[in-house]
């Protein structure tokens, strides 16, 4: 028998975090396949763009793991 330690907040933000990662690690490697086949010039107009939802995401998803620890702590 299993117990869940944790809120589902929590594991949503740990589930959020993990496919975040997942995100940046697959733009990453889709701007170095990108350059070693040429086509960097597509990769850079879009850039300016990913990066902006990529640290908009992240902000959002730090603050939220910050309150999820706050709320367990207080459990």
């Amino acid at each position: 028998m299993t117990t869940n330690k944790f809120s589902p907040l929590f594991r949503l933000i740990l589930k959020a975090l993990k496919y975040f990662v997942f995100i940046v690690l697959g733009f990453t490697f889709a701007a170095c396949l990108s350059g070693i086949l040429g086509t960097s010039h597509i990769t850079m107009s879009l850039f300016p763009f990913v990066f902006e939802c990529i640290w908009r995401s992240g902000i959002v998803l730090i603050g939220l793991a910050g309150a999820s620890v706050v709320i367990e702590s207080f459990r």
